[in-house]
């Protein structure tokens, strides 16, 4: 079954990533490199936004359709029109705001904060297959999102779209068509007054989200903001890319472990005992990384990006020997999440936060990149000290 399980996930893993970049491909060329700069900035700020659309209600979604928490058992029937609700009104309100603080940007502002209330509630929709075990039709909904959305935006550039708020008003078409197949399936109308009881328990959610965000991204924000050369940032990107591919392969994995160990976290020390081997198997995979990219990281930037980014083998290696922490780490979280401390979890991150930034802030200047990436090495292993020290400490704890 499990083989089954992944297997159907790496195929929508595969698919979602060769669509998303041939249609990134196809918004560069058409756009060019100022709308396309436009593009990609408002697309990052639309990502974060996105974390505040959910409202952690996604997580929640799945976590409770797994195994539902004694607090929140009368709210299950609800919980999915409570997050459509709060994904629309959240997303009219930053319109709102758009329209009267940025009326210049508003039209691109509003399209991609749509765009991404779409997306947001086609993936409540996912929340709720991953935590009901259907994991080959959360797939199939993986790729029918895509397509659709990859669809209007093919159909938009062909009719002459040339401004960045067309595409993403395409995507919001393409997302919203394939979401209202998503509603009528799950038979779900959005609930407007929601009760302040799941504020209380998303708001970890949000947090963790945010806290991820900064500490993963805040090395590349860092070494743009420290007027590191753009060549030398960009070799970073690169060896950033292949890094985020080993760990988009490794997310199929974490969705079916989160419900493995939710529906054991009834007894947190049988679970955690089980959860051993699953962590030791992870911790080998990422040695296998960690020497493969040690040993092959100057053919594997030719081969893959070329020569113009010679020198970025040397960041690659030493960002493999993150592997060895992000790895484990997946496993951690998955379990730190089906016990319900995500508010530990989220304090983790902040401080893994706050000690990438601290730290970049004191290496780059003198050591550069390769400042930087060990920085990434170290505050990988200082979360996963922290988030197994949480889960040791809640060991007793029962859901």
């Amino acid at each position: 079954m499990i083989i089954r399980f992944l297997g159907a996930q790496w195929l929508a893993v595969g698919f979602v990533g060769v669509i998303s970049l041939a249609v990134s491909i196809l918004i560069a060329r058409t756009l060019g490199p100022d709308s396309f700069g436009v593009y990609s900035v408002v697309l990052s700020g639309g990502a974060i936004a996105a974390i505040l659309l959910d409202g952690g209600f996604g997580r929640l979604l799945q976590r409770e359709r797994a195994h539902p928490t004694p607090a929140l058992l009368r709210f299950l029937p609800i919980l999915p029109q409570a997050a459509l609700g709060h994904v629309i009104i959240a997303a009219s309100i930053f319109s709102l705001i758009a329209l009267l603080v940025l009326p210049k940007h508003a039209l691109t502002i509003v399209a991609v904060i749509w765009f991404f209330a779409a997306s947001v509630t086609n993936q409540f929709g996912l929340n709720i297959l991953r935590g009901d075990g259907r994991m080959v039709r959360d797939a199939s909904w993986q790729m029918g999102n895509r397509t659709f959305t990859a669809a209007c935006v093919c159909i938009v550039i062909l009719m002459g779209a040339e401004k960045p708020w067309q595409v993403f008003f395409a995507q919001f078409v393409g997302a919203t068509a394939f979401g209202l197949l998503i509603m009528h399936y799950l038979r779900t109308r959005p609930l407007w007054k929601i009760p302040p009881t799941l504020y209380a328990a998303t708001l970890p959610f949000v947090w963790l989200d945010l806290a991820t965000v900064l500490y993963f991204r805040a090395d590349m924000l860092l070494l743009e903001w420290l007027d590191v050369s753009k060549f030398e940032v960009g070799k970073y990107g690169v060896a950033c890319r292949l890094i985020e591919a080993v760990i988009l392969l490794a997310s199929p994995l974490c969705i079916i472990l989160f419900r493995k160990f939710r529906l054991g976290s009834a007894s947190p020390r049988l679970m955690l005992r089980r959860m051993l081997p699953v962590l030791a198997g992870a911790l080998m995979v990422g040695v296998f990384f960690m020497v493969f990219f040690w040993l092959c990281s100057t053919p594997l930037i030719a081969v893959a990006y070329g020569e113009a980014y010679a020198g970025a083998d040397h960041i690659l290696a030493i960002l493999g020997c993150a592997l060895l922490f992000i790895l484990p780490n997946g496993v951690l979280n998955q379990a730190a999440l089906a016990l319900g401390i995500e508010r530990w979890l989220a304090m983790s991150a902040s401080f893994a936060a706050v000690l990438n930034i601290a730290g970049n802030l004191w290496l780059i200047p003198q050591y550069g990149l390769i400042g930087a990436a060990w920085m990434t090495v170290v505050t990988e292993a200082v979360l996963g000290c922290c988030v197994a020290l949480g889960l040791w400490r809640h060991r007793n704890r029962s859901v």
